[in-house]
């Protein structure tokens, strides 16, 4: 049996999104509606540690975990609460376990989904000049 070599690279987090939307597009009506919303979000990825090489030991290639947090404006994350119920959230964990090419060697362990809170005041103080002085 031949071992298995892993990249341990991830995908863009926006090329992530729309593979998961064309994913879920598959799956039906229901799943249409989720998969539109997808590419508003933001992937944040934060691999484990995988340790293939020990002192004393032949090089193993090992799957690493994989936790993988979603962030929705706030309008959208609410939109998916109402959505997403306790049968739905581990079928949408699957569908992007599905996205990540097996070759990269991930499993996603973790898997969140958070809403971003905006607002007309929030924008103003980013995106305004500082006066000069």
């Amino acid at each position: 049996m031949r071992q298995r070599s892993y990249t341990y690279e991830l995908m863009e987090e926006r090329s992530l999104l729309f593979a998961v939307k064309r994913l879920l597009a598959e799956g039906g009506r229901g799943w249409q509606e989720v998969g539109d919303l997808m590419p508003e979000g933001h992937v944040e990825y934060k691999p484990q540690r995988v340790a293939p090489l020990k002192s004393g030991y032949r090089f193993q290639y090992q799957k690493a975990g994989l936790n993988l947090t979603l962030y929705f404006p706030e309008k959208t994350f609410n939109r998916l609460v109402d959505m997403l119920d306790r049968e739905r959230v581990p079928q949408l964990k699957r569908a992007f376990q599905q996205a990540l090419p097996e070759r990269s060697g991930y499993v996603i362990n973790e898997f969140k989904i958070r809403g971003i809170l905006e607002g007309p005041e929030i924008q103003e103080t980013v995106d305004e000049e500082p006066a000069p002085s």
